[in-house]
């Protein structure tokens, strides 16, 4: 391979990495600036991913490659998710009278999608697998990470549904329309429980109608 040749790979990968970096850096602000008052949501993901392209060897960049592979179909499943779990009525009041938050989301997990799918065509691109061939390295089937990531967000997807429409969700949304009566319709988006001394469920409860949307926590002793 020509010295034009690995010039061209490592700034393939360079230009990578400071998109991630600077995604990684826009993600914490925004997770400082999004969480709820007193509580910090950090994810280091694309910061790190960033990092480890710009300054770690080739085996580190295959890995990270190979890592967006088993992304991927989670990272649809996140985007796509919301638009069939919720309630028709309820996303169509969300996107209404919580335009902001919706789209802010929808775009965060957008924004992810788009990342990975980059983050795969470019290592993924000729220059790039050919340094990594000269490296001495093989090139992996990326059917196996795909296959992996499809299970796993197939699993994760059905075990949410199973759990927000279940017994607890429909007690959860009874014992909020008991408190708030019948001018809401209900439904649970989440859905905790403690097994320690203490043992109890915890759920948030999304209340809705024309005017109003409202997230209502409820807890019961198991």
């Amino acid at each position: 391979m020509t010295d034009k040749q690995k010039t061209e790979d490592r700034i393939i990968i360079d230009q990578l990495g400071a998109i991630l970096v600077i995604l990684g850096i826009v993600e914490l602000c925004w997770g400082i600036y999004a969480a709820p008052k007193g509580q910090f949501k950090l994810n280091f993901g694309f910061l790190l991913c960033g990092l480890l392209i710009l300054f770690g060897n080739m085996r580190i960049v295959s890995g990270v490659r190979w890592l967006a592979w088993l992304a991927l179909a989670p990272a649809a499943i996140d985007l796509l998710a919301p638009f069939f779990l919720t309630p028709m009525g309820l996303l169509l009041t969300e996107i209404r009278l919580a335009t902001f938050q919706f789209m802010a989301t929808t775009l965060t997990s957008l924004v992810a999608f788009c990342a990975i799918v980059l983050v795969i065509r470019r290592l993924g691109s000729a220059p790039v697998l050919a340094a990594r061939v000269s490296a001495g390295r093989k090139l992996r089937d990326m059917r196996i990470p795909f296959a992996l990531g499809v299970t796993l967000a197939a699993f994760l997807q059905i075990t949410a549904a199973v759990i927000l429409y279940g017994d607890n969700a429909r007690k959860a949304e009874q014992m909020v329309a008991e408190r708030m009566g019948p001018r809401y319709q209900y439904h649970t988006n989440f859905i905790g429980a403690s097994y320690g001394d203490e043992k109890y469920v915890q759920a948030t409860v999304q209340a809705w109608n024309e005017n109003e949307l409202l997230l209502i926590p409820v807890r019961w002793d198991q």
